[in-house]
């Protein structure tokens, strides 16, 4: 032990500790008077029974001193209610010592033990401790009397509701300028239960008047029909959620079915938890889990929250999730999903609005909510206001929907403040101790609370402004977070339960807790939840009857502060095993990965990130599983030479890439780089993983930068897999091949990949994997694609038996990502064949689907072909204006993967308005684009088209009989001979 004064280099911790001091009264004189090998024998035993004693209490011995000893609760491992431990140790060696001196053989010794708390400074190496403590407990031990016990005031305030005191006198001790205060415990109290009043709790809200009012002004509207919304913003502890909890008071709905809504830091890549939270307290997680939409509308309607059946559908999918869905066949190419997201936000705002009567929804700490939820708050907002809907959010920033109306916090003010003091102090407070506390807190409600709540404590210690910052200095308080530990240093053994909640979250389940202790500590779980809920520290979750939550997220993140870096990862450990084990209730795969992470295990951190990740991918929730992912990359950084490090870092490319796609386009450098890495890191490994990596090569080759690029790859692909034993990889290759074929202009290659793709097609294989390879039914793919082809090579007979199969075909699957591709099909095959009503018929069939099923870029197509056919076989004026309504939507969904044909209806409609000059700007575009990016299946007739225009302008006859030569040229290339037909009809017919 050292004296504060000591000299030594300290980079260690601050930490709260009790030091005991124990010494043999008269020691010499009972040396003197005994066997010098029976007093040595006797002393020997009482360390070691005074070892064993502060040892079972959770303390150290740190030194014996000859006749007396040290000991220190808190240090070196921190233990349950250092003080409570430290002052029965102490009992009980007085108890021991009288016990010893009437045994036979033995010396009778008599103990004076000194007791005191204080921060101190731990030493880098943990040998040494600088502060108060150990000093004050020596001093003490000398000021007692024989067999009892001295303890501090800082010991006395933690412990007086544990045993009982009698205050002996105030004694000027050696070293201390002011005196100290003497007091005896004598015995532990009946049944040591902890003084559980607690004057704040149901305090008045006072200085909110002005805020208050104005909700109220705002529910008034909203119960009439003008929906309302309103975003609560200040720092943390402002008093936002007490606001919003005094609007439910006096409003007399605290029991009423508003709609509570809370956000987590920790949840942050688990989309829409909020709302799934929700959905848990009210109808059960079981009723979610089942994905049953039929009993999950039965649920709500029975909780009063009626839905049809589109939006049960899409909740029931959505939290249900599909077991058949993996990372390992989660396509690039499914990008569906951002209609199955709006489906899901539409569902969750119905939910939140559904019935009649005025409703308070309230989302908490909105700076925490994910991407989704927050999508879903500005459909929300925009929902209610047509409804009677009052919707508050709250938020520490400018995160709340700009669509509401704002309602910023400032501190208290010196009357409020007053008002506050009084509540906590149960009476007039001492002159000067508001103004103290104001300037303290400046404004923050809840530091104010805590901090009239430890002044009041300790009022016979320091009852006056001088002594009111030493105490502060002396507690280590600086700020609210130091005021809220040492609240809970105030609540005895259960403040270990509540360090290790808060490992858990904010909310944790009581099952989990108690699998978490030993048991002694699970034993007494209960009695610790009372008191950490008696002294505000914790509540009654919403969740569940097993779950409890902190009060403030403060108190939450000051619990969790106040572990050792090497606790917090034993604790993360143990939670880590158990999740690993899936041993305990469930959590969210976000947060075990979180767990994982925090207790140092790479491998289990990756798994369970990735499994977040694989989970919001399958939802659409991109930005969350961007969040999942990171975690995942800095996991596997970690692993480096770890066995199973590649295959996971396959895994995480092939998730990024389909995240990257869907945030940032097909055609982004991080997408195309991803899929780069990985099929660079597949060739190292050479061929044996190939197959099973099929979603990486489909990755690769869809996000090539043109269709050149993208044929070759197609072939690499579809090289690679022929030795596939998988059936389904080898048809998904050939679906590559026969896309991009096309496109390219080799019609034999895409004839023959359609030929051998199909002769692999497995009906029940195809219910699987459709919503996986593009979206669609593979088999409709390649009937279409054939039948495009086979008219270009002017085989007609086989083109229409192949699209009036491709239809057929969709039809029967009644999947409606594979009915519009085929929708899409015939369209083009018609549109090629100038036949206006059929484009018409089948577009119309096509924007019905896509309207019902939210497919924006299906209308914008069944739009452009629409307007096209009107305009060219009826109405130009309302045609033209409906194919240019269809083409601004497609610009807004990204590329075009028809670009040819799509000018060409374009330049079309033009000259049909009389404007041939403009017609040819679009043509000279599309055979631009076309040349550079490999597009040439159209490119015979799109010059063609520019010959056919340029003659009617008027211009150089060399120049259309040029373009024609190339129309004629590429065509019989491609062996496109209907094309070639077409071409060489103009030439003879204008140039003979």
């Amino acid at each position: 032990m050292k004296g504060s004064d000591s000299q030594i280099q300290l980079g260690g911790e601050r930490r709260q500790v009790t030091a005991v001091f124990y010494d043999i009264v008269g020691s010499t004189e009972l040396l003197l008077s005994n066997d010098p090998e029976k007093y040595l024998r006797s002393i020997a035993s009482l360390h070691n029974s005074s070892e064993d004693i502060i040892r079972r209490h959770g303390g150290n011995l740190s030194r014996r001193l000859g006749d007396g000893g040290c000991g220190y609760f808190g240090y070196p491992a921190q233990v349950e209610d250092a003080a409570e431990m430290a002052v029965q140790a102490a009992l009980e060696l007085i108890e021991m010592a009288t016990r010893q001196s009437h045994r036979p053989r033995t010396v009778p010794f008599k103990l004076r033990v000194g007791v005191a708390t204080s921060v101190v400074v731990l030493s880098s190496d943990g040998k040494d401790i600088v502060g108060t403590a150990p000093i004050l407990a020596a001093r003490l031990q000398a000021e007692a009397q024989p067999d009892t016990v001295l303890v501090a005031e800082a010991t006395y305030q933690l412990t007086r509701n544990r045993f009982d005191y009698t205050f002996l006198r105030d004694a000027a001790l050696k070293g201390f300028s002011e005196l100290s205060a003497l007091w005896q415990p004598l015995a532990r109290s009946p049944g040591s239960l902890r003084d559980r009043s607690n004057p704040a709790r149901g305090a008045p809200m006072g200085g909110r008047e002005k805020e208050l009012a104005r909700l109220t002004i705002e529910w008034n509207a909203a119960s009439s029909g003008a929906g309302r919304s309103v975003a609560v913003t200040g720092e943390a502890g402002i008093g936002k959620s007490r606001l919003v909890a005094e609007l439910r008071r006096s409003l007399g709905r605290e029991n009423d079915a508003d709609i509570l809504l809370q956000c987590d830091a920790r949840m942050t890549g688990e989309p829409m938890q909020p709302l799934i939270g929700f959905l848990e307290a009210s109808v059960g997680k079981d009723v979610l889990q089942r994905g049953n939409a039929p009993q999950l509308r039965e649920a709500l309607h029975g909780i009063g929250l009626p839905v049809d059946e589109r939006a049960a559908r899409a909740i029931a999918t959505f939290t249900g999730g599909d077991s058949r869905r993996k990372a390992g066949n989660i396509q690039v190419a499914d990008l569906s999903g951002e209609a199955f997201r709006k489906d899901v936000i539409r569902a969750a705002v119905q939910i939140l609005c559904a019935g009649e009567a005025a409703k308070l929804i309230v989302i908490e700490d909105v700076h925490w909510a994910d991407s989704m939820t927050l999508t879903m708050l500005e459909h929300l907002v925009s929902h209610a206001r047509h409804r009677p809907v009052l919707v508050v959010q709250t938020s520490r920033g400018p995160t709340a929907v700009a669509a509401a109306e704002s309602l910023p916090l400032q501190g208290l003010g010196t009357a409020a403040m007053k008002s506050l003091v009084a509540s906590v102090w149960g009476g007039a407070p001492p002159a000067g101790l508001v103004s103290f506390i104001l300037q303290q807190c400046d404004g923050l409600p809840l530091y104010a609370k805590e901090l009239a709540l430890l002044l009041r404590s300790r009022h016979s210690v320091a009852p006056a402004a001088a002594s009111w910052t030493k105490l502060l200095v002396e507690e280590g308080v600086s700020s609210l977070n130091d005021l809220l530990a040492v609240k809970l240093a105030k609540v005895g053994s259960a403040r270990r339960v509540a360090q290790l909640a808060s490992v858990i979250g904010r909310e944790f389940s009581v099952s989990l807790l108690n699998r978490l202790l030993d048991g002694a500590a699970a034993a007494s779980l209960e009695a610790d939840l009372a008191a950490l809920v008696a002294h505000g520290v914790i509540e009654q979750g919403a969740t569940s009857n097993d779950a409890f939550q902190f009060r403030h997220v403060l108190q939450h993140e000051a619990t969790y502060g106040s572990l050792l870096r090497t606790d917090r990862r034993r604790f993360h450990k143990r939670i880590a095993q158990l999740l690993s084990e899936e041993d305990v209730p469930s959590v969210p795969p976000a947060v075990a990965a979180w767990q994982c992470a925090e207790a140092g295990l790479h491998l289990q951190a990756a798994q369970f990130a990735m499994k977040a990740a694989e989970a919001c991918v399958l939802r659409s929730a991109m930005r969350e599983a961007r969040q999942s992912l990171d975690l995942c990359a800095r996991e596997i950084a970690a692993m480096r030479r770890h066995v199973d490090r590649r295959p996971f870092l396959l895994d995480l490319l092939q998730l990024q890439g389909v995240v990257a796609t869907a945030l940032e386009g097909e055609g982004s450098q991080l997408a195309r780089r991803t899929y780069a890495r990985a099929i660079s890191l597949l060739k190292r490994d050479g061929s044996a993983n190939r197959e099973e990596r099929l979603p990486l090569y489909w990755g690769w080759w869809f996000t090539a930068p043109n269709i050149s690029l993208q044929q070759s790859r197609a072939r690499v692909l579809v090289s690679d897999m022929e030795g596939a034993r998988d059936p389904e990889t080898r048809l998904q290759a050939y679906h590559c091949g026969w896309a991009t074929s096309f496109h390219a202009g080799h019609h034999d290659y895409c004839l023959d990949c359609v030929g051998k793709g199909i002769a692999l097609y497995d009906a029940e294989r195809a219910l699987r994997n459709r919503a996986f390879y593009g979206g669609h039914d593979a088999k409709v793919c390649g009937l279409g694609e054939s039948a495009l082809s086979y008219l270009l090579t002017d085989a007609h007979e086989p083109s229409e038996a192949a699209i009036r199969q491709c239809l057929e075909w969709a039809d029967r699957t009644e999947h409606v990502g594979s009915m519009v591709h085929a929708l899409y099909y015939g369209i083009v095959l018609r549109r090629c064949q100038q036949r206006y009503e059929d484009v018409h018929s089948l577009g119309e069939r096509m924007l019905a689907l896509a309207d019902e099923n939210g497919l924006v870029a299906s209308q914008a197509r069944a739009n452009m072909y629409c307007g096209w056919a009107e305009a060219m076989a009826s109405s130009p004026e309302r045609g033209a204006a409906r194919f240019e309504e269809g083409l601004r939507l497609q610009k807004l969904t990204g590329t075009d993967d028809n670009l040819s044909i799509h000018s060409d209806m374009h330049s079309e409609i033009l000259e049909r308005m009389g404007d041939p000059g403009a017609a040819v700007v679009p043509i000279e575009n599309a055979i631009a684009l076309g040349r550079k990016s490999g597009q040439w299946f159209w490119l015979a007739e799109l010059y063609r088209r520019r010959a056919h225009l340029r003659l009617a302008l008027g211009d150089a006859p060399a120049r259309a009989r040029r373009d024609l030569r190339y129309a004629l040229q590429s065509a019989e290339t491609q062996g496109a001979e209907w094309l070639a037909k077409r071409a060489g009809h103009d030439l003879r017919h204008h140039f003979g």
